[in-house]
Order: structure tokens, then sequence, then C-alpha cells
């Protein structure tokens, strides 16, 4: 009887970050009308539709494997309390506190959580060099849009979403996509999902900023093709393991089957 009401409660608690309070498919609606900050809504759309929206989502279709959105959300809110803190944004906290209280309910009526631990760590080498340079240049734009964020940049340029500034949500984005990439080389478990998550927000960023070149919140012309590629070729490193391991392990069960 629990299963349905983990279904609907999760369910609805994605479609408070798709629309509202969070306006995640809201903000990725402009993101192709030049009156607007393209970069900067996208990158408040990307985190509440794809990582936070996402992550409910796929606790409403499989309530049974939690564990990439449990990691995912964890990540969420701990990047946003640095965000909070590096930009002076504490108007963040609240949608901190929405979220604590949605994952906590849904801690409360799941029947059995899959577990995060032990986290197996298992680097896969292309994918863990991959994430790592991405590292460096993520952590700087990070620095930059959060010291813009002190600056009340965003509420200067009207890009302000219920209080909050959007520099400081494309800073923790910034944070959370090297966290996801690097926890998706590491954790075989999660790989798929927190890789192709990172690699989706990263590549439609890269995509904003090329196509939109100058925008508040943008790349150089030069880390926006980067940024693209980097996302591209995370989504494709996540996806290619599962199909080699899965490769492997029918040919285990076949070695097998021969033996007896």
């Amino acid at each position: 009887m629990r299963l349905p009401l983990v279904r609907l409660l999760a369910g609805f608690f994605a479609l408070t970050w798709l629309v509202f309070p969070g306006f995640g498919l809201i903000d990725l609606s402009v993101t192709w009308d030049e009156d607007w900050s393209v970069v900067l809504e996208g990158s408040w759309g990307l985190f509440m539709t794809v990582l936070v929206g996402g992550s409910f989502v796929a606790v409403a279709a499989r309530p049974g494997r939690t564990a990439p959105a449990q990691v995912t959300l964890g990540v969420t809110l701990a990047t946003w309390l640095l965000a909070a803190a590096a930009g002076l944004e504490w108007q963040l906290l609240g949608y901190v506190g929405v979220l604590v209280l949605q994952v906590a309910a849904l801690a409360a009526v799941l029947p059995a959580r899959e577990p995060v631990r032990p986290l197996r760590w298992e680097p896969w080498p292309p994918l863990l060099v991959l994430a790592l340079l991405g590292a460096a240049p993520w952590g700087a734009h990070a620095w930059d849009v959060f010291r813009a964020n002190r600056r009340n940049a965003g509420v200067v340029t009207g890009d302000v979403t219920m209080s909050v500034d959007h520099y400081a949500v494309q800073g923790a984005l910034a944070l959370a996509l090297v966290t996801l990439a690097v926890l998706a080389a590491g954790w075989p478990r999660g790989r798929r999902s927190l890789g192709v998550g990172a690699g989706v927000c990263a590549g439609y960023l890269g995509l904003l900023s090329t196509a939109f070149p100058g925008q508040w919140g943008g790349f150089s012309p030069v880390w926006s093709l980067l940024c693209l590629g980097w996302g591209l070729a995370l989504v494709v490193l996540a996806v290619v393991p599962l199909r080699s391991e899965a490769g492997q392990l029918r040919g285990q069960v076949v070695e097998a089957q021969r033996a007896l």
C-alpha cells in the first residue's frame, strides 16, 4: 500500500520543481528567446528540472532503486548551502528547506530505501580524467558568478526567481556538475544516472552560450564549445561502460552454464 503513496508524493514533488515554486520548465521555455538572459535562465531551469525534478521522477518510476536520486539530491543540498554562503544569497535557504522537507517525507513513507552505502569506489579512468579536466574551469566559473552574486548582479539585470538570484544557482550548478561527474566516474551503481544528468546540463549550457555569445552569465567562445563537448563526452562515457559491464556479465553467465 505504501508504493502508490511513494509514487504519488514523488510525482507531486517533481511538479513543484518543474512548475512552482521551482519554475524549472518555465525557465527552460525561454532559453531560446534572446530577450531573456538565456544562460542564466538555462542554468536555473536545468538545475530545477534535470537534477531536482528528475530525481523525484526517478523515485516515482523506480521506488526500489533510489540510490542515484538520493546522491543527486544530496549533492544539490550541499551545493545550495555552499552557494548561499559563497554568494551571500541567504534566500536560497528557503529552497533548501523545501527540499529537506520533501526528502524527509519520502524517506518516511518508503517501505525500503535502496542503501547508498557501501559506496564501492571503482573508478573508470577515461571518465575520471574527463571529470577532473572540468574541475578547474567549472570551479573558476563558480567563483566568478558567486562574486557577481555578492554584488547583486542578478537583481540589477532582473534575473531573480522567488527572491533568489540566478547567479547563486548557476554557481551551485557548476559545483554540482563537477561533483556528479567525479561520482559517476567512481561509482558504478550511479554512473549512468549521475553522468548523463550532469552531461546533459553541461552540454545544453554550452550550446546556449555558443548560440548566444555575450550573454549575462555566459562563457567565453572557447569555453562554450569546450563545455558543449565536455557534456557530450560525459554522457557517452557514462553509458558505454555499462554496456561493456553487461557484456562481461553475460559472458560470465554463459561460461558458468557451460561449466555445469
